[in-house]
């Protein structure tokens, strides 16, 4: 039970951790493409801000995934796969502005298609027994 506990908290802190790095890379890769430095906050508030928010809901949705879909697959690609596609599917629900609810569907729909789909990729497949 407590190998499972300390799994559970290492694939958090990984999630947490790619969440956060996803959040501001694809947070600064839109800044720079349109083109504005700032939205409300500073840039500077706008990235640790939106680290937070990568850091909550990767430490949140990196182990409920794992343990649902991903068991399979190694840590480090069910963590960075699925934090890059909800942080796609954020940036996607904000620029189609739908407000909070809309962005946060679009994130957490991002991240279950990457699961689903590394699913499907690390999935085992039958022995098929010949008989003689």
């Amino acid at each position: 039970m407590l190998r499972i506990i300390g799994v559970t908290l290492l694939v958090s802190l990984l999630g947490a951790l790619a969440g956060a790095v996803a959040a501001v890379v694809v947070t600064a890769v839109a800044m720079e493409l349109l083109d504005k430095r700032t939205f409300f906050f500073s840039a500077r508030e706008l990235l640790l801000a939106v680290s937070m928010i990568g850091v909550i809901v990767g430490g949140f949705l990196a182990p409920l995934t794992t343990w649902v879909f991903l068991r399979r697959v190694p840590l480090w690609r069910a963590s960075v796969e699925t934090s890059f596609a909800a942080t796609l599917g954020f940036a996607a629900g904000v620029i189609l502005g739908g407000g909070p609810a809309v962005a946060g569907g679009a994130a957490l729909g991002g991240a279950l298609l990457a699961a689903l789909r590394l699913k499907r990729v690390f999935r085992v497949k039958e022995q098929t027994l010949e008989t003689a």
